[in-house]
């Protein structure tokens, strides 16, 4: 942005990003009580003014400054406002998140002249925008506080707001750019000015929010940060990193599914004298969970209750932490592991009980526990589901506790349950059930595109005498029929066209049917752009010789023989456009 040496300007849109910003609780009510006894108008005023600020009440602040300052010209106001009164309205639009607003006040302040305008404003506006991730206005402002004599010089505060903006921004290569300038200021090209231990975790924590497992250097980008104000602390002992340091990193390697770093770096912590807090032992937790391993999960969400229970209440656990392990038994949970599904029931059961406390389960965490039970494939399996259901239920109509309405969310949960299950009927049972998610009052359960996926699961998976394997494919062609022709706003996928086949190979018995079913698949899924590898693989397992392979994969067998290898850079790319859905 180009900005005249009279004014500051900015572009006309703004980028909405998440944020997280600290505002100081500084009792404005006894400060008011203190101005009212020293009898200090200015004083009273600021503190009215920040109050306002506090609660983002920008166009009232405004109107009343405008209006003390009219009656302070016209002699009625012993006192006139000073910058901490007009930045208070800075302060107000910040908090109210209109950047744009923040701006133009800081140019009236500029232009009107009624106070010495100081770096706080700037830092304010600054701020403003960086909350939004507009590090272009940011950067503008900072450089003509640098070429401007009649503006204020940038501090640390100024930069620190300059990173903040990159660490938002969802440019690409801005927390590159992060990173740079931090290292610009750890090497004094902005001498005096030097970076202090919030430069370090900003950058810190950009690097760990664009951490995955598809992108582990981002948590390495952290570590190495870290290790570089462990390096620094010997000549400046104010960048020795805190516990939000180590957390951010650890919650980093956490979202790499990196448990034994994590783990590693929590006892590095420890060893250093730092006490941990709720978050740093929730980023571990998650850590574990996701690598397979809530047994210990467990074990540190145990840990985290003893020493709440003993007293440290920065350690209390909330949903989110009891979640955590509550995924991680629903990821093991297996027809070969049902006992994770158990641990998942008692640890429901805890939270419970842990409800008076603010530690009760949520909907997400209903939803784990559904997850673990219907994965692990028990003849009660269904049966447990459908009961949790029901508790929700209860609980949100009876008991009015709204958050636990299920969706349906919940609802496919037990659909899966279903089709895991080793039930002969499950095809059956799975169609009544959806068929009771569309009733026409049960609008928080409407059936989507999962839904009618997870029954011809259940219909792929079924067995029996042949009156009910073909009771089962009446149900499986139905649903086919209803998700390929867009019924009740659903959608078809892959996934449909796969359960589809299966269950075309398991339940027809006459061929010709069959092979005049799997015809018509094959097509249809050709049409729809959703021909993958599993698709083609249950239409080839449904043959017995390449004649049938020929016969029901039309101009697909061009292209993949009856055993070939299914390659999607091989076949007409319009067969594969949608096959990620």
């Amino acid at each position: 942005m180009q900005a005249s040496k009279n004014s500051l300007t900015s572009p006309s849109s703004t980028r909405q990003s998440p944020l997280f910003a600290t505002v100081a609780k500084e009792g404005p009510e006894d400060r008011r009580k203190q101005a009212r006894l020293q009898n200090d108008p200015l004083l009273s005023l600021n503190l009215n003014l920040d109050a306002m600020a506090q609660n983002a009440a920008a166009p009232v602040a405004e109107q009343m400054l405008q209006r003390i300052s009219a009656l302070h010209e016209e002699g009625y106001y012993e006192v006139s406002p000073d910058i901490v009164s007009y930045n208070s309205v800075l302060k107000a639009w910040k908090e109210g998140n209109n950047p744009e607003k923040a701006l133009d006040y800081l140019q009236q302040m500029l232009v009107q002249g009624q106070a010495k305008v100081d770096v706080i404003s700037f830092n304010t506006v600054i701020l403003t925008f960086a909350k939004q991730g507009n590090h272009g206005v940011a950067r503008s402002m900072i450089q003509q506080m640098k070429d401007r004599d009649d503006l204020p010089d940038p501090d640390i505060l100024t930069y620190n707001a300059l990173l903040y903006a990159l660490a938002q921004s969802k440019d690409s290569g801005t927390t590159e750019e992060a990173e740079e300038l931090l290292y610009d200021l750890v090497d004094g090209k902005h001498d005096p000015i030097q970076a202090d231990i919030a430069s370090f975790n900003t950058v810190i924590h950009a690097w760990s929010q664009v951490a995955s497992k598809y992108n582990p250097s981002a948590a390495d980008s952290a570590q190495l940060l870290l290790n570089r104000m462990e390096q620094l602390t010997e000549d400046r002992p104010s960048l020795k990193p805190d516990v939000y340091t180590y957390t951010t990193v650890i919650q980093a390697w956490a979202r790499c599914e990196q448990s034994i770093k994590a783990e590693k770096l929590l006892n590095t912590m420890c060893f250093k004298g730092l006490i941990p807090n709720r978050y740093t032992y929730t980023a571990v937790m998650s850590a574990l969970a996701k690598t397979g391993m809530p047994e210990k999960a467990q074990g540190v969400l145990d840990t985290m209750m003893q020493l709440y229970q003993k007293g440290n209440e920065a350690l209390k656990p909330d949903t989110v932490s009891f979640s955590c392990v509550m995924d991680g038994w629903a990821r093991i949970s297996h027809v070969d592991k049902p006992y994770a599904a158990d641990r998942a029931l008692d640890l429901l059961e805890k939270m419970k009980l842990l409800e008076s406390e603010g530690m009760g389960p949520n909907s997400r965490t209903y939803t784990s526990v559904l997850s673990a039970v219907a994965k692990s494939g028990t003849w009660e399996a269904c049966e447990t589901a459908r009961s949790i259901l029901q508790d929700m239920e209860y609980e949100a109509n009876d008991n009015g506790l709204k958050k636990l309405q299920p969706s349906t969310i919940h609802y496919n949960a037990v659909l899966h349950a279903y089709a895991r299950s080793p039930r002969a009927d499950k095809a059956l049972k799975a169609a009544s059930f959806l068929k009771y998610m569309a009733l026409p009052q049960n609008k928080h359960c409407r059936p989507d595109s999962i839904s009618y996926n997870s029954v011809l699961m259940a219909c792929a998976n079924a067995f029996g005498n042949e009156e009910l394997k073909g009771r089962s494919y009446t149900i499986a062609r139905e649903m086919f029929r209803k998700t390929v022709h867009g019924e009740d706003h659903v959608r078809p996928s892959s996934t449909t066209f796969v359960h589809f086949c299966k269950a075309s190979r398991r339940l027809i018995l006459d061929k010709q049917t069959r092979l005049a079913a799997l015809k018509k698949a094959m097509r249809l899924c050709c049409n729809f752009g959703m021909l993958n590898k599993i698709v083609v693989l249950q239409a080839q397992l449904a043959c017995k010789n390449e004649a049938e392979w020929n016969e029901i994969s039309g101009q697909v067998s061009d292209y993949v023989g009856w055993k070939g290898k299914f390659k999607p850079r091989d076949v007409p790319q319009k067969w594969t456009s949608q096959a990620g859905r």
